[in-house]
């Protein structure tokens, strides 16, 4: 994923989640008593947001002493100006994606927001294809240097509507995800297939122990 495509998402995550989330009552939690697993998440989520702006005003400096003064540029300069904005003020957190390989129990976003729908299995089950992009090292005219390439890990999401989705189809999922643990199944072959479990992730239910973290700061 390119450093504008990864910032890109991280807007896009950032200005849908207030939307995307039903409010509800919250409570009032001391931070000694947030769990070690949802402090690891949420420090986790901090550090992506923080990232995200680093990047860009990276790239508004870099965009600023430019010699392009282009209107198109400019326009740049303005996005680029309201995505921090946004970043900086949103009081939501700012969910990354899973990483590679996936570990039970871990909790994100699928890669690049998107994966291919393998098959519909209920109506709140399907088999899913992601891609991650993972950094390897490899050697060429025996000079090593760093690739990026794609893995792919199929994953069972349940608890989301599949009614919406078709077979083949590429799709775009926004919601947070925990991988529950593992499903195994029979292929058509008959042999048994092991994937790990997708569910939807309770953002709000979480969101008292981000205030109280945010308050520590």
């Amino acid at each position: 994923m390119t450093r504008t495509m990864s910032v890109a998402i991280v807007f896009a995550l950032a200005t849908s989640v207030a939307t995307a989330q039903t409010p509800r009552a919250q409570r009032t939690v001391s931070p000694d008593a947030i769990p070690p697993k949802i402090r690891r998440f949420l420090e986790t989520c901090e550090n992506s947001r923080r990232g995200a702006i680093a990047r860009l005003e990276f790239e508004l400096r870099g965009l600023r002493f430019g010699k392009d003064t282009s209107a198109a540029t400019q326009q740049r300069i303005e996005r680029v100006e309201k995505n921090l904005q946004s970043l900086r003020e949103t009081k939501e957190p700012i969910v990354p994606a899973l990483r590679f390989p996936p570990e039970v129990g871990a909790i994100g976003r699928v890669p690049r927001l998107t994966c291919h729908v393998n098959q519909i299995l209920s109506d709140d089950e399907m088999l899913v294809r992601c891609y991650f992009a993972v950094r390897v090292r490899t050697v060429k005219n025996f000079q090593a240097r760093l690739e990026t390439i794609h893995r792919p890990a199929t994953f069972l999401v349940r608890g989301l509507p599949t009614d919406r989705y078709s077979e083949g189809a590429d799709v775009q999922l926004l919601d947070v995800f925990q991988i529950s643990g593992r499903h195994t199944y029979k292929s058509v072959d008959g042999k048994p297939v092991s994937v790990m479990v997708l569910r939807p992730f309770d953002m709000q239910a979480i969101q008292p122990y981000y205030q109280a973290m945010r308050a520590e700061r």
